[in-house]
């Protein structure tokens, strides 16, 4: 009987480890996948060439967008649609990003393949997403030229309104190692990481530009960078507009990517069948506006949105989610800006608040 068990546990442990030589073996495979998915890619990111933007000068009779998004892929997620139509009609586009989206540590795991940080990897993702978003500007007609890149810190535009907004004080990232811009394509290169040089950098876009319309993130959208562009994209209209109301927008289109309540968009994956609901739930004394995407505008919209590979397969579903019939926007007036719910008091105040 003895022997029997000992035959027994013997047996079991040479299916265990059957099992888990299987399960490793089943891991590399997927890995293969995974990897051979985003490189297969790779070739349409190594036929982007990088460039610093190159500001239009503006003409008298063009309607002019300009579109502010503190990380790549959310320029296309909220205006995407809206950006092609303007296109079509012969309006001129900018789209300023505010972050590399060089903090976001799945992409990065999946385009260096390593679990480890490393700040190498993270400025390399960079450098990639920047790629990656002017792929995916060009599915929508909008060219390398139209794409600003402030490189500033993500995951730390918040620290830019507090603590460092003074440039005697400037952030220092825990991703990249660096406390100023290090992209060679950045707007304004080697400047340090403060708030002051980012309000400075919109005011100096928008000034140039002049743009009839800014789509900003909305004032309550929950995450801080989103949070922090608004208050940034606002206070600097506000200062052109007081020294040169001729360079200020007209409008100014708020778009929400990450809602209090929560899920937002549902459902999750395509929504070429469903159509964004207006939310009067936020800032309900300003109006809500509908804009309709044809289903060619849509589906080059879902592809510009899969242009963005290091996002597409760590959250493909919740981008996803933002290809609907229409795209949504809080309209405020230039002149109704100072109505505008002030920076939320959860994240506190800073010296650029001052007076406000």
């Amino acid at each position: 009987m003895t022997t029997r068990c000992r035959a027994g546990r013997r047996g079991k442990s040479r299916r265990g480890g059957r099992g888990r030589r299987l399960l490793l073996i089943g891991g590399a495979i997927l890995a293969l996948i995974v990897a051979a998915y985003v490189y297969l890619q790779s070739p349409f990111l190594w036929s982007v060439h990088l460039e610093p933007g190159r500001i239009p000068d503006p003409g008298e009779e063009t309607h002019r967008l300009l579109v502010i998004a503190p990380h790549p892929d959310d320029d296309i997620l909220s205006a995407g649609g809206t950006m092609a139509l303007a296109i079509e009609d012969g309006a001129s586009v900018l789209v300023v990003f505010l972050t590399d989206g060089d903090a976001n540590q799945g992409g990065k795991r999946l385009i260096t393949m390593s679990p480890f940080h490393s700040a190498r990897g993270y400025r390399a993702l960079g450098s990639r997403r920047q790629k990656e978003a002017v792929l995916a500007l060009g599915r929508l007609g909008v060219g390398p030229e139209s794409a600003f890149f402030l490189n500033y810190p993500d995951r730390g535009l918040i620290h830019l309104v507090v603590e460092n907004a003074l440039c005697d004080a400037p952030y220092s990232s825990r991703f990249t190692k660096r406390d100023a811009k290090y992209s060679p394509i950045a707007f304004n290169p080697g400047l340090s990481y403060c708030g002051e040089n980012l309000l400075a950098d919109l005011e100096e876009i928008v000034c140039r530009f002049r743009p009839t319309t800014v789509y900003v993130p909305h004032p309550v959208d929950t995450h801080p960078d989103h949070a922090a562009g608004y208050y940034f994209s606002v206070l600097a209209i506000q200062n052109v507009l007081a020294r040169d109301p001729d360079a200020a927008p007209e409008t100014v289109r708020c778009y929400l990517t990450h809602a209090p309540q929560r899920p937002w968009p549902w459902p999750k994956g395509i929504g070429l069948g469903y159509a964004f609901e207006l939310l009067p739930v936020y800032i309900e004394e300003d109006p809500w506006e509908s804009i309709a995407l044809p289903e060619a505008v849509a589906r080059a919209k879902r592809a510009a949105i899969r242009s963005h590979i290091s996002q597409w397969w760590t959250s493909r579903e919740m981008l996803a989610a933002f290809v609907r019939q229409n795209e949504i926007y809080m309209v405020v007036t230039v002149g109704g800006l100072d109505g505008v719910p002030r920076w939320p008091v959860v994240y506190g105040d800073g010296p650029l608040m001052s007076g406000r």
